[in-house]
This record gives C-alpha cells, sequence and structure tokens, in this order.
C-alpha cells in the first residue's frame, strides 16, 4: 500500500517539478512568474487531493461479512469478526490499481458456541488482551480477468506480518464500471495460524485457517 502511495506522489513531484524546470528561464526574467508556478502548483496538488476522495470507498460493516474456518476433531469450526473497518483506493480503472486497508477488531470474534469463542480469544490462541486488534494492507492487486484478481499484501496478527494473497472477485459492479458508486466483492486466502505464532493444539487442530470475506464498499462522496 505505501509503495504504490509513493508511487503515486512520486508522480505528482515529478510532474510538478519537471512543471518548476520548464519555467526556470522565464523565472529568471520576470519575478511574478513565480507567483504564477506557485499558483499552478497549488492546483496541481488540490487536484490530487480532488481525485484521492472521488476514488475511496469506505467498507459497509453493517453489509459486510469477516469469517473463518479451521478443522478441528470435532468438525469444522467457524467464526466470526463482528467490528472491522477499512478502505480502498481505486487509482485508475482500466489498469485497476488500488490501495486497500482493513482493521480487525480481536475481541469482536464470535461463534455459535460461547465456550469455543472464548477459547479462540484466550492467551493460547488469539491473545485478544495484549493484542487487540488485526490488520490487512493490500499492496498489490492484479486482475486476471473482467471480474477476478489476486490481492497480495500483508497480515497482522499478535504483531506478526506476514505476506498473504487473497483471490477476489467482483461480484455486483459491471465491468466496464469499476468505479460505480456501490463495490461489493468476495475475498478468500488460506493462512497458516502456526506463521503467526498461534500453535495451540497442532496438529489435531488444522494449522490451515481459511479466511472468507464479503464485503460490501461504499464511495466515500455517496455516503
Amino acid at each position: 500500500m505505501f509503495n504504490k502511495l509513493r508511487t503515486l506522489f512520486a508522480v505528482v513531484v515529478i510532474i510538478i517539478c519537471g512543471a518548476a524546470q520548464a519555467d526556470m528561464v522565464t523565472i529568471a526574467s520576470a519575478d511574478n512568474e513565480g507567483v504564477n508556478q506557485s499558483v499552478e502548483q497549488n492546483l496541481a496538488i488540490a487536484k490530487l487531493g480532488e481525485a484521492l476522495n472521488e476514488n475511496m470507498y469506505e467498507i459497509q460493516q453493517g453489509t459486510s461479512r469477516m469469517e473463518f474456518r479451521v478443522d478441528s476433531p470435532i468438525g469444522g469450526v467457524w467464526a466470526s469478526f463482528e467490528d472491522f473497518d477499512g478502505r480502498f483506493l481505486m487509482l485508475n480503472s482500466d489498469n485497476h490499481q488500488s490501495l486497500a486497508s482493513i482493521d480487525i477488531n480481536a475481541g469482536s470474534l464470535d461463534t455459535d458456541g460461547g465456550l469455543i469463542a472464548m477459547m479462540l480469544k484466550g492467551e493460547r490462541f488469539f491473545d485478544v488482551e495484549n493484542y487487540p486488534s488485526m490488520r490487512f494492507v493490500g499492496n498489490s492487486f492484479e486482475w486476471y480477468s473482467d471480474r477476478r484478481a489476486v490481492l497480495k499484501g500483508h497480515m497482522t496478527i499478535k504483531n506478526v506480518t506476514r505476506q498473504v494473497a487473497f483471490y477476489v472477485e467482483l461480484v455486483n459492479a459491471q465491468a466496464e464500471n469499476a468505479l460505480s458508486d456501490r463495490i461489493t466483492v468476495k475475498a478468500t486466502t488460506t493462512i497458516k495460524r502456526s506463521e503467526f505464532g498461534i500453535d495451540t493444539l497442532l496438529p489435531a487442530v488444522s494449522d490451515n485457517v481459511n479466511l472468507f470475506m464479503s464485503i460490501d464498499a461504499l464511495k466515500k462522496n455517496a455516503s
């Protein structure tokens, strides 16, 4: 995410600096051109801020879902997170470039069984008292069809960060209109919990954890 932001702002800086260099001779001969240059730079920065704001999408928690499943001797254990927020930025609809970040309240974990929820929140698993939040930051959004992509980024759980890749499917926006006011995507991935320091009950309880997200996002200006 941060690399793409740096790239975006680097482009703007290059444009601005290039304009500045092109005007050096004129500025040397007329002081008032410096005022014009300053105005042009301010306009360029203002346009950048407007573009970022217009293309920002915010996750709608009430209509989004975030769940995971792990196999155990008693069958598949399902759990969900009820409190999370996030946003993503569509920079270019033709190239499908975007940035994404999701923050998750680990303490909002919920399951159908209260005892299982308490165990998962406990010290031997998510340890939500000491690690109350988790985060995913996407830094590479690569589309391989009109509606499917691989979103690569970094997941942080219990202060351990690992690279993960989500398979993403666009489910309700027209392919030719990636910047519609509302976008819904489904995303799935599998992580190994031991890589995040959660190795309790291995191998009886599977090391593989399947993550599922159904994300409903609304363009910021439309909310």
